[in-house]
Parts: structure tokens; C-alpha cells; sequence
């Protein structure tokens, strides 16, 4: 019976008298103000693109490389038309990474897209298309092969797949009007 009051008492004098957390440290809702981005605020619009000629790591791809995307649906704001499908959107390859070895995947990533009247503050544009990833049935297979010498090493002999932009897939962009 003491040890459950002791007990109670104590965990009762750890919640009131917690130091980790105190009042100071509430983030300042007027500091948000200064932020290029407001946080708060998490109105966004959706754009819908696609590529218009498939791209590959199969092909020489070039960091920084200019692709054109389409527009595949009209895209408005408060009824401003701010693309309309068809329309050509400018884009950046960012970075290519080449398939490795032991199953890893190629990788393609798209961003830094030059959309009218859009700052690219107002703009979360990242797409990342990778291969196929074999990693899941190599590691187990070299670890099980260790046993025999130099078996195990074989695996890494065996390629991810290549990353591939199909002019079918759909790539989203969203844009928040409400930032700066």
C-alpha cells in the first residue's frame, strides 16, 4: 500500500515538475511572418504533369539536362488559369544515379521546374523515379552463399534496374498560392 502512494506521489511530481518541456519553448506564431514559408498555411493546388519524350538511364542523361513536361489538366486558382492542359512546362534534371552493383537501382530526379507566374518558393516540385530494386532478394541470397567460398561474391555481379520516364507516367507538383 506505501509503495503505490510513493509510486503515485512520484510519478504525480514528475508530470508537474517536468523540465524538459516549459512555456519558452512554443515556437512564435508571429515569427512565421519572416518565413518565406507559412507553415500554418497548407492551402495547396495540385499540377499534373508528364513527360514529353521518355527518358531513360539507359541513355546519356546529363545533371542539370532541360525536359519538357506537358500539362494534363488545367490547373486554376480563384479563377485565374494558371496552366492550361497542353501547356509545355520547363524542368530540370537534378541528378542521375547509374544502377549499381548487388541489385541497387538507378535513379532519376526531376526538379527546379520554370512554371509562369509560380515562384519556385511556392513550388514542392521533387520527383524521384528510381529502377528496380533487387537488393531484396540479393543480400539474402549472398549472405546465404557466403558459407561456400567466394560464392557469395558472384552477387555482385547482379545490376539494378534501370530508371525509366514513361511519357504515361503522371508527375505532381504542388503549388501554395499563399506562400512567398
Amino acid at each position: 500500500m506505501n509503495k503505490r502512494i510513493l509510486f503515485l506521489i512520484l510519478a504525480l511530481g514528475l508530470m508537474l515538475f517536468n523540465p524538459v518541456y516549459s512555456v519558452e519553448d512554443e515556437p512564435e506564431v508571429e515569427n512565421t511572418k519572416s518565413l518565406p514559408y507559412n507553415y500554418l498555411d497548407t492551402e495547396r493546388i495540385p499540377i499534373y504533369l508528364s513527360i514529353t519524350d521518355e527518358i531513360s538511364t539507359k541513355d546519356g542523361l546529363i545533371d542539370g539536362q532541360e525536359l519538357e513536361f506537358r500539362a494534363q489538366k488545367d490547373v486554376i486558382y480563384k479563377n485565374h488559369t494558371i496552366l492550361k492542359k497542353g501547356d509545355i512546362v520547363k524542368g530540370h534534371l537534378e541528378m542521375v544515379v547509374t544502377a549499381g552493383m548487388n541489385g541497387f537501382p538507378a535513379e532519376i530526379v526531376v526538379d527546379n521546374f520554370d512554371i509562369p507566374n509560380i515562384k519556385q518558393s511556392q513550388l514542392i516540385s521533387n520527383y524521384v523515379k528510381k529502377g528496380q530494386n533487387r537488393c531484396l532478394w540479393v543480400f539474402p541470397l549472398k549472405w546465404s552463399l557466403t558459407f561456400i567460398p567466394f560464392v557469395g561474391s558472384l552477387t555482385n555481379l547482379i545490376m539494378g534496374g534501370h530508371a525509366k520516364i514513361k511519357t504515361t507516367d503522371t508527375i505532381t507538383l504542388y503549388y501554395y498560392p499563399n506562400w512567398r
